[in-house]
């Protein structure tokens, strides 16, 4: 938040579904006003009944064929990422650039797997293409384990100092938590390994986007530290400790000590309220059982029972993500750890990589329902929304209250999300130009413009024209099929007939 402390602060506040990745949404109309919208698997059984079943929540919702039939619920279909990458793959054909082009989609889709595949497909139309092989070499190199180093443990339970935290590792992370050592309800893994899951997918992710573009970055030749604890108001009086500017941080990266630290969203105030409002609403549920038309409160607990897990999940998700790329980025030179760095560098930066999806990590440069709502707002604004303003970090600089904060944060992953989408090289160049920055040089408005015009030149009016015109083309999933339906029309499943008037 501030650039006078060596903190990196995700101020983050998730609501809603964001950047989704699964086929069907299923639109459940509770009133007039109110509508849920689910994404995931729907599927109509026989019988004219609904089942709903979301990507990472085992048990289904189910409807009847009433509300199907009465229109209080709505079915619309949209491609898989599956189904987008296998158009996208056909069109490159057998041109290896038009290959590994849509190979890096799918990683900024989270498809490693695709990605891989894409890699090798390359490979094989040339066997000696530079980028591919970098990408190989690379692969090779993550998947060695780092040495174990026991004084990388000795100094993070010394940053800490408390003894009845345990040690988790993973290839490139060690995490020091007070989690519960089994798996909670419905999870396969414990929160600790989730976590550490997570991480290895942001850091493998990182590493390979860039070097898919030509980018090189170091590899890290530690594990990373970090401490995830379980109850919320753990981490704040630790924070706290560390700053006062730290009593709203939903996580951070401590930049001096090279430490990243979350907590369980589940244990917020929030939650535990929501959590104690659903163990009263299960109450009713049970005694419904027994009455006519009580299928529909069950089904209306059943799925805020989802939108609760989904939203607690989707909270986790977007910090640690978020905090493990301010981390990444400092272990790694793309930004330097000496320098004090603009608030919209490393926030750009992080929200660009922290988009949640369906309770799972949605990728690189997913479009954030919520970042891209409140750039929306604040575009038309030409004094507060502008290259110059976001460049020379008054955008934060001026933020005033937490909406303040908060339409910064989407400025800076607007236009960051702009410049890695189509002038990678050139931002790079910028991120190195500020690593080169003498530690004890004040980072103003004025310096920050010269350097960025440096790269981009002094002409920010036809770049700021260019940045707008590509914000008006990104859409969320959603907005993304609702204009396919503008378009084609969508019929209920299994009817084989298109909407007339499309």
């Amino acid at each position: 938040m501030t650039r006078k402390v060596t903190f990196i602060v995700a101020a983050l506040f998730v609501s809603g579904l964001t950047a989704d990745t699964r086929a069907d949404f299923l639109i459940y109309k509770l009133d007039d006003e109110l509508r849920v919208i689910l994404h995931g698997e729907v599927t109509v059984n026989p019988g004219g009944t609904v089942s709903f079943r979301h990507p990472t929540i085992s048990e289904a919702l189910h409807f009847s064929s009433d509300q199907y039939k009465k229109g209080e619920i709505e079915i619309k279909r949209a491609p898989t990422i599956q189904q987008e990458y296998a158009k996208l793959r056909g069109q490159a054909g057998k041109d290896p650039e038009a290959v590994l082009k849509a190979a890096v989609w799918a990683l900024k889709k989270g498809r490693l797997t695709d990605f891989y595949a894409g890699v090798d497909a390359v490979l094989k139309l040339e066997p000696t293409h530079e980028a591919a092989l970098r990408i190989k070499e690379l692969k090779k190199q993550m998947d060695k384990p780092l040495p174990e180093n026991s004084s990388t443990e000795k100094r993070l339970r010394s940053i800490v100092n408390r003894p009845k935290m345990r040690i988790e590792k993973s290839n490139h992370f060690i995490l020091l938590h007070d989690t519960d050592a089994k798996p909670e309800p419905g999870h396969r893994k414990t929160r600790a390994k989730e976590r550490l899951d997570l991480l290895e997918k942001v850091y493998e992710s990182f590493l390979l986007l860039f070097h898919a573009q030509d980018v090189q970055l170091d590899i890290p030749t530690e594990r990373m530290m970090v401490v995830l604890f379980k109850e919320e108001p753990d981490f704040r009086d630790y924070a706290v400790g560390l700053h006062p500017s730290m009593a709203s941080a939903a996580g951070f990266w401590e930049q001096i000590r090279n430490v990243s630290y979350f907590y369980d969203h589940g244990t917020t105030k929030t939650f535990k309220a929501l959590q104690k409002a659903q163990a009263e609403m299960h109450k009713i549920a049970k005694d419904a059982r027994k009455m006519k038309g009580g299928g529909d409160l069950i089904r209306l607990v059943k799925t805020l029972d989802l939108l609760i897990e989904e939203e607690k999940e989707n909270s986790d998700v977007t910090v640690v993500s978020h905090e493990a790329t301010h981390q990444m980025a400092g272990n790694t030179g793309l930004l330097p750890r000496h320098v004090e760095i603009p608030s919209w560098v490393h926030e750009g930066l992080a929200t660009y990589f922290e988009a949640p999806g369906d309770a799972t990590w949605a990728g690189i440069g997913a479009v954030n329902e919520e970042r891209l709502a409140f750039y929306r707002v604040l575009e038309p604004d030409r004094v507060h929304s502008n290259i110059d303003f976001i460049v020379g970090d008054q955008i934060f600089d001026y933020a005033a209250n937490i909406y303040g904060i908060l339409h910064g944060y989407a400025q800076a992953w607007a236009l960051t999300h702009f410049m890695l989408e189509n002038h990678t090289k050139e931002f790079v160049s910028f991120y190195r130009m500020l690593g080169e920055m003498p530690p004890d040089v004040p980072m103003s408005p004025e310096l920050l413009t010269q350097l960025f015009s440096r790269v981009f030149g002094s002409d920010h009016k036809s770049l700021d024209q260019e940045w707008r015109s590509y914000m008006r083309t990104l859409k969320t999933d959603y907005e993304r099929m609702e204009e396919e339906s503008d378009k084609k029309g969508f019929a209920p499943p299994g009817s084989g007939k298109k909407k007339s008037g499309y």
